[in-house]
């Protein structure tokens, strides 16, 4: 078995480091049983050493000119080895009990993919406490955070990746997808019990005036004001780094 653990990664040269000491540490669990596992970096067209840092960390580094998180998961996966696919954010840090549960729930064969609950390690405690929502959504409806997302390999290609129509939310779609395709060959999502702990860095930016009348129009135009950039500028231009 080989695990392909893909990263995007847009000017993430500061943070980076601990995402990856954390795999490497992790995969220890890959390495006792027999697995093999790669780690891939997508430089999605960053202006810092992000580049530099993935391959000093001994990741595999591919690059995606078009700055969008679907377009850079989609390049790092296509050149993806493994067997699975573990997407995992820039700004994110795994363990080994998480690890193990996902390869429980591989060697299974129960399952098509699977997220994790989320946790921010900073931020304005009220503002953090909106993740409870998310988790409890997500395991409800089968939808994984960016974050932490993995998924049989050749379901990804059934499905032809993330939406590369999407600047935001494309986790959300693609997981979707991937139950629906689940259901036709009787293999379900999973929501793991192992965290991730995130950056709480965007935690406090979030919570703006101009951010929460694009989420409002994301909800009445059913998706609509996510294909476009400029309604998504909270992912790609917040300075909070």
């Amino acid at each position: 078995m080989t695990i392909s653990i893909v990263i995007p990664a847009f000017n993430e040269a500061k943070y980076l480091p601990n995402t990856l000491n954390s795999i490497k540490d992790s995969s220890r669990v890959f390495n006792a049983a027999g697995w093999e596992s790669e780690i891939i970096v997508c430089d999605n067209n960053s202006t810092d050493a992000t580049s530099n840092t993935a391959t000093s960390y001994g990741a595999r580094v591919v690059f995606e000119p078009f700055n969008q998180i679907s377009s850079a998961r989609n390049a790092a996966a296509r050149v993806a080895k493994g067997d699975w696919l573990v997407f995992i954010d820039a700004d994110t840090q795994v363990s080994s009990e998480l690890f193990r549960s996902m390869m429980r729930s591989i060697v299974s064969k129960k399952y098509i993919g699977g997220g994790a609950p989320v946790k921010f390690d900073s931020g304005p405690w009220l503002a953090c406490q909106t993740v409870h929502v998310w988790n409890s959504v997500a395991k409800i409806m089968g939808w994984a955070a960016g974050s932490f997302l993995f998924c049989e390999v050749n379901a990804f290609r059934k499905l032809n990746g993330f939406n590369n129509e999407l600047f935001a939310a494309e986790e959300v779609e693609y997981c979707q997808r991937l139950n629906r395709l689940g259901k036709r060959f009787a293999k379900r999502f999973i929501m793991l019990s192992p965290p991730v702990i995130t950056s709480g860095r965007k935690v406090k930016a979030l919570f703006t005036t101009k951010n929460l009348e694009h989420g409002i129009e994301a909800l009445f135009t059913a998706g609509d004001a996510l294909k476009k950039r400029d309604k998504c500028e909270y992912w790609y231009d917040n300075p909070v780094r």
